[in-house]
């Protein structure tokens, strides 16, 4: 059966579009706090399908994704086939802690529904920090947290997650050195999981200082 965050094969081909199908109450408030712009080159960490970056995504200037699954890759790449045959989108197999790309080259990083997957969540970060620009944003957006009031233990035993409030949110992001870190919240619908309302989905935003 393949791993949620890490979906393999043609059965996880197949729970990545679901998922990103489930997805789209996420997805919209993700795009609205990311807010993409034309001159925008936008890397987006755990892109499962690449649905978000074929929908939200596909008028910046350049497209970047890291997955640590080989099949999402591959899937993302051809769902996105006329970005990366234009040059404009790549995608690419390895893990946040180590990113492939040199120091300020993204203006926006972004990890919707991976943030609570990552194993070295501290690394991570900074490694985020170094390849935004500066003036860049870092958008994570999180469905599951430590601010909803819901009880996730059966969550965690079944995807292994990870959950964060937002004062940690708070504390890892300046760590990090981001600077004008908010957190919000919003409501959302999660359909795959019997439909149930996602009464306060999490998105902490951080800047990296210009100059």
């Amino acid at each position: 059966m393949p791993k949620f965050e890490n979906p393999t094969g043609f059965l996880g081909k197949i729970l990545a579009r679901g998922m990103a199908w489930g997805h789209r109450d996420f997805y919209k408030s993700s795009a609205k706090a990311l807010d993409l712009k034309e001159d925008d080159r936008y890397l987006e960490i755990g892109f499962g399908s690449g649905l978000f970056i074929n929908k939200y995504a596909s008028h910046v200037s350049r497209i970047a994704g890291l997955d640590c699954s080989k099949d999402m890759v591959e899937l993302a790449s051809d769902i996105n086939k006329k970005h990366v045959a234009s040059g404009r989108a790549e995608f690419k197999q390895g893990y946040a802690s180590s990113l492939p790309w040199g120091d300020n080259e993204f203006s926006v990083v972004a990890a919707i529904e991976t943030f609570y997957f990552w194993p070295e969540p501290e690394v991570s970060l900074k490694e985020a920090f170094r390849v935004i620009m500066p003036g860049g944003r870092l958008v994570l957006e999180m469905a599951y947290n430590n601010d909803d009031g819901i009880d996730h233990a059966k969550h965690i035993r079944k995807m292994n997650l990870k959950l964060y409030g937002g004062e940690d949110m708070k504390e890892m992001l300046a760590s990090a050195g981001f600077c004008d870190v908010t957190i919000e919240y919003y409501k959302g619908f999660w359909i795959p999981f019997k439909g149930h309302v996602v009464p306060k989905g999490m998105i902490a935003k951080g800047f990296k200082r210009a100059g």
